[in-house]
C-alpha cells in the first residue's frame, strides 16, 4: 500500500504520484489498516503451566518406582532421584504461590532443604552431617539473606521480623539433636542458636515497635 504523507491518506494500487495532490508518496506496510489483525497468541496461564509441571513430576515418579520395584530396591540413586524430583515439585509450586513475597519463598525453600537433607543423611546410614554442619550454616545463611533481600527489596524491619523470629525457632530446634546424642559435634549448632539470641536481644531493645507492629498485623493484637 502507498501513503501519502502530504494529505495523509492511503493510496491502493501501483501510483506514481497522489491523485489529489500530485505530490511524492510512500510505500508502507500493507498491514497497517488491516481490518483483521492477527491477535498475540495468548501465554500460557499459571495454570497450565503448574498442570503441565505436575503431570511431568507424577509421570517421572511413576517411571523411577516402577525401575525401583523392578529391581528390589537395589539402587538408592532412584529413591534419592524421585526426592529430588518431590523438592523440585515443591519449589516450583511455592515459588509460583508465593511469587510476590521473595523472603517467604526463601525461607519455604530452606526449610525443604533442611528436611531433605536430613532424611537423606538417615538413609545413607546417618552419619550426622545434616545435623552437625548443613541445618547450622544453612540457618546462618538464611538470616543473612533475609537482612540482604530486606535491604534490596527496601522493605521496612515490621515487615520481615517475624521471619527473623521463625528462623530463631528453627534454630532453637537444633537443641532436640544435640540432648539425643544425634549431633556430635555441636558446635556449629551452639554457635547459630547463640547468633540468633543475639540477634533478638538486639532486636527486642532497639527495634521493640517495630516487632510490636509486626505482632498486630499478624495476629490482630
Amino acid at each position: 500500500m502507498q501513503y501519502c504523507p502530504k494529505c495523509k491518506i492511503n493510496i491502493r494500487g501501483e501510483k506514481y504520484c497522489c491523485p489529489l495532490c500530485q505530490g511524492k508518496i510512500k510505500e508502507v506496510d500493507d498491514n497497517i489498516n488491516d481490518p483483521f489483525p492477527t491477535l498475540p497468541k495468548k501465554k500460557i496461564s499459571n495454570i497450565t503451566f503448574f498442570k503441565v509441571v505436575t503431570f511431568i513430576f507424577i509421570a517421572l515418579e511413576i517411571v523411577f518406582e516402577t525401575v525401583n520395584f523392578q529391581t528390589d530396591g537395589r539402587y538408592p540413586f532412584v529413591g534419592i532421584t524421585m526426592l529430588g524430583l518431590l523438592v523440585a515439585w515443591i519449589t516450583i509450586l511455592t515459588t509460583m504461590y508465593l511469587r510476590n513475597n521473595l523472603i517467604k519463598v526463601i525461607t519455604w525453600e530452606v526449610v525443604v532443604a533442611i528436611l531433605v537433607d536430613i532424611y537423606i543423611d538417615q538413609k545413607t546410614g546417618f552419619y550426622g552431617w545434616s545435623v552437625m554442619w548443613m541445618i547450622p550454616s544453612t540457618l546462618i545463611a538464611l538470616a543473612a539473606a533475609t537482612i540482604i533481600t530486606a535491604k534490596i527489596m527496601k522493605l521496612r524491619l515490621d515487615e520481615y521480623i517475624l521471619y527473623l523470629i521463625l528462623d530463631l525457632v528453627m534454630a532453637l530446634l537444633q537443641i532436640i539433636f544435640i540432648v539425643n546424642g544425634m549431633n556430635k559435634f555441636t558446635w556449629p549448632a551452639v554457635i547459630s542458636i547463640m547468633v540468633y539470641l543475639i540477634m533478638l536481644v538486639a532486636l527486642f531493645i532497639f527495634r521493640f515497635r517495630d516487632l510490636k507492629n509486626a505482632s498486630e498485623k499478624v495476629f490482630n493484637m
